[in-house]
């Protein structure tokens, strides 16, 4: 659970670094549960695997997990459905760029509030392309421009901000060792360099938005007519409490 001047590091940077951390248990489970994902799926793209739990819904334990579903709901609140899964896997050499950009862009939920969790299974640091932030960015919750990427040397994204948008500021990289999670706001702006230091950079992530706001496909439809990233088979998953909007399309698993 993060405390409160955790929370209000989060609000105040748009991203914090939970003092609490997954068991070495849990994050020996996680890594044999991916690696047996990738063994299986060799066309999946390592650096970026995303719709873990529309591949399998084992997943969900740990998008439910407590420690991680107690900080989300101190950010969100306690009805919470989760929208996303995905690894971000870098290769120790050639592992692609995220170039900078906003969630917020690619999300379709009104209002838009939501939380991406990023629990690190490696050690992520400056020299593998760990995850670096603008902190503060968030603050007026301006959606900035975004252009295409035209570049193949980046990971999974076909946005990224317009350099004329990039702020005067500089990054924070986010360094964490296995086990501790990392908790970020859907308006700041963050990306990551790529991976070439011969060590593998593996995370997990899982996006959470609170169920008294709507996921729109209807938005999501068009973004993907435009070149945004669409998935036509997400599921979303009530994981706490109800669905305050009711007008969610939540999954329900068929007979």
């Amino acid at each position: 659970m993060l405390t409160s001047s955790e929370v209000e590091q989060y609000h105040e940077t748009g991203q914090v670094t939970a003092e609490c951390r997954l068991g070495e248990d849990v994050v020996a489970a996680i890594k044999e549960k991916m690696e047996v994902l990738f063994e299986t799926r060799p066309d999946l793209d390592q650096d970026y695997a995303p719709n873990l739990i529309e591949m399998d819904h084992g997943w969900l334990d740990y998008a439910a997990y407590p420690d991680v579903l107690n900080a989300v709901a101190k950010l969100i609140g306690d009805n919470i459905i989760v929208t996303g899964s995905s690894f971000f896997c870098k290769k120790g050499i050639g592992g692609k760029a995220t170039p900078w950009h906003q969630d917020a862009y690619y999300w379709p939920i009104r209002p838009l509030e939501a939380c991406t969790v990023w629990i690190s299974i490696d050690p992520s640091t400056s020299e593998n392309g760990c995850l670096k932030i603008i902190p503060g960015s968030h603050k007026e919750r301006e959606l900035f421009s975004h252009l295409s990427a035209t570049s193949d040397e980046n990971v999974g994204l076909e946005q990224e901000l317009s350099a004329e948008d990039m702020p005067d500021a500089e990054p924070v990289d986010v360094i964490l060792e296995p086990g501790m999670m990392s908790f970020h706001h859907p308006y700041v702006l963050h990306g990551a360099e790529p991976n070439n230091s011969g060590a593998r950079r593996g995370g997990l992530t899982f996006r959470y938005m609170p169920s008294s706001s709507y996921y729109d496909r209807g938005i999501e439809a068009r973004q993907g007519r435009q070149g945004v990233a669409f998935n036509a088979d997400r599921q979303l998953h009530l994981i706490r409490g109800v669905d305050v909007c009711g007008r969610n399309d939540i999954y329900r698993a068929r007979d």
